[in-house]
């Protein structure tokens, strides 16, 4: 009876060890089998990605912000007073890396942040805002009695040139959104300096403030680029700026500031029979303008209107875009009921299927980088292909070590009515100036030395011969479209935005929450080409997607970090798990370059 007792307990015990052993096994399967459980249900494509050429123009940005902060090759421009200056062309670069970092890769952050944080000191470079000690004392062509009535002022933002501080603006106030980084709200930390003798310091909080003033003291709720001229399309940007620095300081700059300048807005700058936009509101005339309205109020009245009997266009189709991408962040529903009569008006269908946009007067060089932009925060996908087609088929993009883009084109002669007294005559081709951090960039052949990995340089491209290509001969820019390195940063930010892009990343910041969960980092982009990398909080999962590395690297990889150490992992590479894991912080995960994978970590 005890023997018997003796093997009915042994018994009972070995089915208890198979059922527990049983669980156990569900609960973690072997590594390499497929079907892991709920990692099986979560679809990468189902969130947004780069494409192989947004990937490349996203290196050849971060390439250049790994440039010596004064240099500025690759930032081309016929002159500092027209669309293709310098401060567009940063600007339009820190707005291509804020829309790649929030929609494609906001759990990858180091590399872009570093790439940020330096087009923003780039920003503060004279070279991009030294204009305004000329500029300050007037533009004729804006002024009734053609003469220059103003005082010098040395200062690039204590009155005027919105159209530079309130890109500054919107672009400190991005990058401290993005990356909870807040230094440019310390005393001291925005330092504008001319010379020994003229030195202009702010912060974040004494910027918006005298942008703010400026609004509610001038004679209309707008903000002067030019002294007398106010550009609706460079204010759209202080409106973000302050949108965004009242979410992070919770202070009411926008909700002052909006509701006063949307009336101005609708009262002034829309045509309500052909729903176009004016250009420019001039305050001592106290008019606008405009397609429908193309006079100054002054002795170039006659001029102009030569030009407009010769075909001139001023129903600009870079207007319809710069608004319908930014004022679209706070007023979609005004844009929305414009931009089918702006679509309509500037979109030329070819009967081959190919897309062309009417001729632009305002921006020539331009245009067709502003209206993309347009077309994507709109989210017209059938007629963004067809643009991006068009940009790769007629401005020459080429590809160089991995990075792509639009070079530099010589302008035409055109009448630039945004620039200054002199520049109606045909600018000389810029001289291709050596950087200071390479051994020449003059021609596509010619290769750089390796941009360094230290205080001054990124994290983007150590190892990566830097190159570039030729100035475009002039004779390319008899035809339309024309373009600079503006339009280069205008296509690469029309790629990174997807339908009401710029909305929701003004309306939808980065929480406090959202710096603590996992992500990625340690990412060589000489070996690693990403489509995506995103943290989907609701479902507990981290999505990484890779595409083929153009290197053909035998491997690759990168480090996931922000663990719980509480909590239990579950690795899926290719929909076959990898691993399972818990009590880590960073786990390494090793990638083939030669082919695309998904990835996807899920918290059980």
């Amino acid at each position: 009876m005890k023997r018997f007792y003796l093997y009915l307990m042994i018994g009972v015990l070995s089915i208890s060890f198979l059922v527990s052993h049983t669980v156990y096994a569900a609960k973690k399967p072997a590594a390499g089998k497929a079907g892991a459980g709920l990692a099986a249900k979560i679809d990468p494509n189902t969130y947004p990605a780069a494409d192989e050429k947004e990937w490349g123009q996203l290196i050849w940005n971060l390439r250049l912000a790994d440039q010596d902060i004064t240099d500025f090759t690759n930032y081309q421009s016929v002159d500092e007073q027209g669309i293709s200056a310098s401060r567009y062309t940063v600007a339009f670069s820190a707005y291509f890396l804020a829309a790649e970092q929030y929609h494609k890769f906001p759990a990858w952050r180091d590399t872009i942040q570093n790439g940020f944080d330096r087009i923003n000191k780039k920003m503060l470079e004279k070279n991009v805002w030294g204009y305004w000690t000329h500029e300050s004392l007037g533009i004729t062509k804006f002024e009734p009695n053609m003469d220059r009535p103003y005082p010098e002022n040395k200062n690039p933002v204590s009155l005027g040139n919105i159209m530079y501080s309130g890109h500054l603006g919107q672009m400190i106030n991005l990058y401290q959104m993005l990356y909870n980084d807040r230094k440019w709200d310390a005393p001291g930390s925005i330092v504008f300096k001319l010379d020994d003798n003229n030195q202009f310091v702010y912060n974040n909080k004494s910027l918006q403030d005298v942008m703010f003033l400026q609004l509610i003291n001038n004679p209309v709720p707008g903000i002067e680029c030019e002294r007398n001229a106010i550009f609706p399309v460079c204010n759209l940007h202080p409106m973000l700026s302050w949108l965004l620095y009242d979410q992070m300081h919770n202070t009411h700059y926008f909700e002052a500031a909006h509701p006063l300048f949307d009336k101005f807005f609708a009262s002034n700058f829309i045509d309500p029979k052909t729903h176009s936009y004016a250009i420019i509101y001039l305050i001592k005339q106290g008019m606008v303008f405009s397609s429908w309205n193309p006079k100054y109020g002054n002795k170039m009245d006659d001029m102009i209107e030569g030009m407009v009997a010769k075909g001139a266009n001023f129903n600009s189709a870079s207007i319809d875009g710069w608004i319908g991408t930014f004022m679209h962040a706070w007023n979609p529903k005004l844009v929305e009921s414009l931009w089918p009569y702006r679509k309509n008006f500037q979109v030329i269908k070819n009967p081959d299927g190919s897309v062309d946009l009417r001729k632009d007067d305002f921006a020539p060089d331009a245009y067709w980088g502003f209206f993309t932009m347009g077309v994507a925060e709109m989210g017209d996908e059938s007629l963004l292909r067809a643009l991006h087609k068009t940009a790769d088929k007629e401005l020459s993009p080429v590809w160089i070590d991995g990075a792509y883009h639009y070079p530099f084109m010589d302008k035409a002669a055109t009448v630039n009515l945004a620039a200054a007294d002199s520049e109606t005559k045909t600018p000389a081709a810029p001289e291709q100036k050596p950087s200071p951090s390479s051994s020449g960039m003059s021609s596509e052949t010619a290769k750089a030395e390796a941009p360094k990995n230290d205080a001054k340089g990124g994290l983007c491209c150590s190892g990566v011969k830097l190159r570039t290509k030729e100035h475009g001969n002039i004779a390319n820019m008899k035809t339309w479209p024309q373009h600079s390195d503006l339009i280069d940063r205008q296509i690469a930010l029309s790629r990174a935005l997807p339908k009401n892009g710029m909305w929701t990343m003004h309306n939808k910041p980065f929480d406090m929450a959202h710096f603590s969960e996992p992500a990625i980092t340690g990412v060589d982009m000489t070996k690693t080409a990403l489509k995506r990398a995103i943290y989907d909080r609701s479902k507990l999962a981290l999505i990484v997607s890779t595409m083929p590395a153009k290197s053909g690297a035998a491997d690759s990889g990168f480090k996931i970090v922000n663990l719980d150490t509480t909590k239990t992992y579950q690795l899926t590479i290719d929909g076959i798990k990898d691993a399972e894991f818990n009590g880590v912080k960073e786990y390494d995960v090793t990638l083939g370059g030669a082919k695309a994978h998904d990835l996807i970590l899920k918290q059980l």
